[in-house]
């Protein structure tokens, strides 16, 4: 397997629901809340997340591969996957070997966050990494039922959050909820769009995803109601001042969203519907940048 062809494995566009929620969270911490130790310690231990958290991702997404072949889904799935095993021929062996790897490392590193942090990161850690393998596979996985956006919202922009908030403050505060909320919100958002681009090749398949028991229409209201109730979510707490108005810049996320929604209701061809994807990445992506330039900006104004 060449470099190109691992790039496309570990599928790029997914790794914002890993990393956006740290940049949030470590935003959060450093303008939110009193410095209890050197800013230097707060961003070792940041960067120690950042990289637990997208191995963890790639883990996932890895695994999703290979049980995606073993079910046969990659078969007629004409965009979504990286076709690594079905187009590029790549053993599955290998593809299940690289599984192992990117989960052992996230379980080492973790441990040596926990030392180092808080001990409770162990069986946080770990029911966030059994609900990624679950996700995948197992008899029944989660992405194939209607709490595939609940649990990866929760596993990846819930919990990652709070891990990052902890490892800067040292204790459990109820403003952990208002970066928390909406990383939750938008990681399921992108577990949505992505069902929605594959809507008729899963329902081919028998999976009853969330927009699948919805329906296709009421999938695309749905996801374009996420979207914006994780903008009100800001203008409320900035009309509230709990947060700056500065944080208010993430709502021009909104417009790489919209993109989405104008996609699926414009295209039915799952690869023209892979735009989707990208643009809610971006969204998401965007979304977490902007509220964590926002928050340090109001440091400096």
């Amino acid at each position: 397997m060449n470099l190109s062809q691992f790039f496309a494995l570990i599928r790029p566009r997914t790794l914002t629901a890993a990393f956006s929620p740290v940049i949030v969270g470590a935003a959060m911490g450093a303008t939110q809340f009193e410095t209890i130790q050197p800013i230097w310690l707060s961003l070792v231990y940041t960067l120690g997340i950042l990289i637990c958290v997208l191995s963890a991702q790639m883990a996932a997404n890895i695994w999703n591969e290979y049980f995606d072949f073993k079910s046969g889904l990659d078969l007629t799935q004409a965009a979504g996957n990286s076709g690594s095993i079905v187009r590029d021929g790549i053993d599955p062996s290998v593809i299940k070997r690289w599984g192992y790897i990117t989960t052992i490392l996230p379980l080492i590193l973790g441990i040596a966050l926990a030392n180092a942090v808080t001990w409770w990161y162990i069986p946080v850690g770990m029911l966030c990494i059994l609900t990624s393998i679950l996700y995948s596979g197992g008899p029944n996985p989660i992405s194939r039922t209607p709490f595939g956006e609940l649990a990866s919202g929760l596993a990846m922009g819930f919990a990652i959050v709070g891990i990052t908030l902890y490892a800067w403050t040292y204790t459990l505060h109820w403003i952990f909820l208002i970066p928390a909320v909406p990383s939750t919100i938008l990681i399921g958002a992108i577990m949505m769009t992505n069902n929605l681009r594959d809507f008729t090749n899963d329902a081919n398949h028998g999976r009853r995803t969330l927009v699948i028991t919805l329906g296709h229409e009421r999938g695309i209201q749905l996801l374009r109601g996420l979207f914006l109730i994780s903008s009100l979510w800001l203008v409320l707490w900035a009309a509230c001042g709990t947060i700056p108005w500065t944080s208010l810049l993430a709502l021009l996320s909104l417009v790489p969203a919209m993109k989405v929604i104008t996609i699926f209701n414009t295209y039915a061809d799952p690869v023209r519907l892979n735009e989707a994807m990208k643009f809610t990445s971006i969204s998401c992506t965007l979304y977490h940048f902007l509220w964590a330039i926002g928050l340090l900006l109001n440091t400096i104004i």
